[in-house]
């Protein structure tokens, strides 16, 4: 394995030969960092950002659409609501704990960054939540809403050029030390003029290790069946897994499997008129 992907031994995991602490104790004050506005209280952030309208809402929280005051830079706005759970990591260059998603986007953003990763510009610690900063591809929609106007279907060439894209994005993060665990079509944006690819949200992310996970985070229809099997599943096939999925939904037009049966049992539909070629790639 590249000797770039950590490795998690002892409660701990080593990005490049450096140690990444893991951890759920909140540190009293968060280190200011190139992406973190110096004293994150309310009044910087309201100062520095003007917010607009809301572009999604989950469990998580919110985004909405932003403004960067000094230079008129349209940027994505998240508000992730805190919980007494919240994970927290120390990683190469940092002198206190991060929130683990700000700490694994602090990961994939810094040099040298894929154009293909959605970026971090900066964060500020809130009383009741974090707020990130992210980069605003403009115009986009998600590969979801892609599909949609596509009639739910790519051509075999369209699909290719966007699947070529997330396999770079998926290999950044794995060189970064970081294991996305919720690659899917609602989290993946399209550039509707130029067709470039951006991967979103780390919020089920952790850090990659080569040892097997026993817990799974993201989406049933998206998880290998080695977890519904044995309840274990490896970092970098679970990934490649997704990727089929995807790449499966672009050209069948629909989600490989309807239930977790379904995927145990290597139950597929697959649409008619693939080429060959096609077919063989969504066999496992």
């Amino acid at each position: 394995m590249n000797e770039n992907i950590s490795a998690s031994i002892a409660g701990a995991a080593f990005v490049g030969g450096q140690a990444v602490k893991l951890g759920r104790r909140k540190p009293s004050a968060l280190a200011s960092s190139e992406r973190t506005s110096e004293g994150n209280r309310p009044s910087v952030f309201k100062s520095q950002y003007s917010t607009g309208e809301l572009l999604g809402e989950g469990g998580y929280g919110s985004v909405r659409a932003g403004v960067r005051k000094a230079d008129g830079k349209q940027v994505a706005i998240k508000y992730v609501r805190k919980s007494p759970d919240d994970d927290f990591i120390t990683i190469p260059g940092e002198t206190h704990s991060l929130p683990r998603e700000v700490a694994l986007m602090e990961m994939v953003s810094k040099p040298s960054r894929c154009e293909n990763v959605l970026e971090l510009y900066e964060w500020f610690d809130m009383s009741d939540s974090y707020i990130l900063v992210l980069e605003r591809p403009s115009p986009c929609k998600d590969l979801r809403q892609f599909l949609n106007g596509h009639n739910c279907r790519l051509s075999e060439p369209l699909a290719k050029q966007i699947l070529r894209q997330l396999v770079q994005a998926a290999r950044h993060c794995n060189d970064h030390g970081v294991l996305h665990r919720d690659i899917k079509a609602e989290n993946i944006l399209i550039n509707t003029e130029t067709l470039e690819l951006k991967l979103i949200d780390f919020g089920c992310g952790c850090l990659l290790q080569d040892t097997p996970y026993k817990c799974y985070a993201g989406t049933w229809a998206y998880c290998p069946p080695e977890w519904l099997c044995e309840g274990l599943y490896l970092g970098v096939p679970a990934t490649i897994w997704s990727l089929g999925v995807v790449l499966f939904d672009m050209v069948c037009g629909h989600l490989p499997f309807g239930c977790e049966d379904d995927i145990i049992d290597r139950n597929m539909r697959i649409a008619p008129g693939l080429s060959q070629r096609e077919k063989e790639r969504t066999k496992y």
